[in-house]
This record gives structure tokens, sequence and C-alpha cells, in this order.
């Protein structure tokens, strides 16, 4: 890979085998050295700025690389997540631990370790077009919600590809894998519309976390989106808007992925 390409306001330029960064979606963050998920500039609705969402979800290499640099926990004070003052950002559980699971979305990891995540490497977890969280109740609003307007093409498709499901497009129970697969090697789980496109896996694969929450503090739930490989056309819709619990909870099926402002 070569050039440079903005990763929510620092320079990045491309990875090689050497630094660790090998994924055809993966480059290196200049300002960390850390192999972060390229972004894709998304069409934003008149009266703002376009903004930019990771092309893939954030891999198990990636996250374990930003781990490594041993992040500062939340104060106990912070409002959402200091209940995690004196815990850890460690996943909760071990995810795929097949062939190449570096490049695999990471899993059990709770909503504060994904917001956390994507401030440390100089992005945002995605939520409102414009900043801030995403109104609990607006996540199929395509004027408001960053995810679902990277995802539903500004709300014009039920599934990123379109709105007819194809059961082998993306990683559902359909699919057949029975497992998660690399991030984006499914290459027709991605908008055809142009200022969408090259965004993969918003459909399938793992449910992503939302900064969309019903309220602050940690019981509060909050969004998930997009479906898991466990499931099929009515729950892999860009419109499904999935809250199992609070801020500390964290699954197997659930990871995230960034965007910025």
């Amino acid at each position: 890979m070569g050039g440079t390409t903005s990763t929510g306001g620092t320079t990045a330029t491309g990875g090689s085998s050497g630094n660790g960064c090998t994924g055809s979606y993966e480059i290196v963050q200049s300002s960390m050295g850390l192999c972060v998920a390229k972004m894709v500039t998304i069409t934003a609705p008149s009266g703002y700025s376009n903004y930019s969402i990771d092309a893939t979800e954030v891999t198990k290499g990636q996250y374990d690389a930003w781990l490594a640099t041993s992040p500062s926990l939340p104060a106990s004070t912070d409002k959402n997540c200091g209940w995690k003052s004196t815990g850890s950002y460690a996943e909760q559980d071990m995810g795929y631990t097949g062939t190449d699971a570096g490049h695999h979305p990471v899993t059990d990891v709770d909503w504060c370790d994904a917001y956390a995540y994507c401030a440390g490497v100089g992005k945002r977890l995605c939520g409102a077009i414009g900043g801030g969280s995403n109104a609990y109740a607006s996540y199929a609003d395509a004027s408001t919600s960053q995810w679902y307007r990277a995802c539903s093409s500004a709300g014009t498709h039920t599934y990123p590809y379109g709105s007819t499901f194809q059961s082998t497009y993306c990683n559902g129970s359909d699919y057949g894998a029975g497992t998660t697969v690399e991030v984006g090697t499914l290459t027709n789980c991605q908008s055809s519309v142009s200022g969408y496109t090259g965004v993969y896996d918003l459909s399938g694969n793992v449910w992503e976390w939302e900064d969309s929450c019903y309220s602050t503090g940690v019981s509060a739930n909050c969004r998930f989106r997009g479906g898991s490989l466990g499931y099929s056309s009515d729950v892999l819709t860009c419109g499904n808007g999935n809250s199992f619990g609070g801020r500390n909870n964290a699954y197997g099926s659930v990871g995230f992925r960034c965007c910025s402002s």
C-alpha cells in the first residue's frame, strides 16, 4: 500500500510487513505508529462537512497493538466510563483464534473500550453527523447518524449493497462461514453508490457499537448496529438498532469501527 490519507486529524502512510500493517485496508498512523483501519469519506447532508468512517471493522490486531501502548484508563469521575477507572481495556474473551486472527474483527469489548480505542487513535466512535453522540431514537435517520448514513447510502438502501437481500454478499447465517471472516474480504458487502462505496461489512460479521446511548452511566443501553454472522435478512439491515445492555456489556458477536468529523 502507498500514499497518504486522513485518519481523524492525523496523517497516515501506507503500511508494510515490517510494522505489522499488512491488511489491504490498514494504514500506519504516523502520530503513534499504530496500524489502524483506512478511512473512507462519506458525503454528508446539506449544511455539514463530509466525514470519514473506517473502511472495515477494527481488527483484533489493531486493537491489541493499541492495548500494548498501555492507554490511560478513564478518570473515576467520567460520567459514562468512570466505572472502568480501576479495570482494563482488554478483551473479555479470546474471540476468533484461527488462521490470521489479527485481521478478524475484535470482539468481546464493551462500549467504553470501543470509545477509548477510537479516541486513542485520533478518531471517535461513530455518533452524530457534525459531532457528539447520536440521539438514541435516531438510529435510522440518515441526516443525523454517521453509521446509518454510511450503511444505507444516505437512507436509500436497506442493506449496504441495495434494498434486496443477497444471502452471499455479507457474512450472515445464510453465507455459511460459521465464524467471523477477515475484514474487507467480502467485496460485495459494500455500496456501489458514489460517495458511500468502499466501506465493508456494515452488515453481518459482527455487530458494531455506536455512540448512541439512552442516557449517561454504566447501565444505559447503547446501540450496536448491522447484525452479525448468526443472523439473516431481517436483522442484517442498516436500520436495525439493537441494544442488549449497558456500557459494561461485552459480547462475542459485537465489535466496532470508528469515524471522524
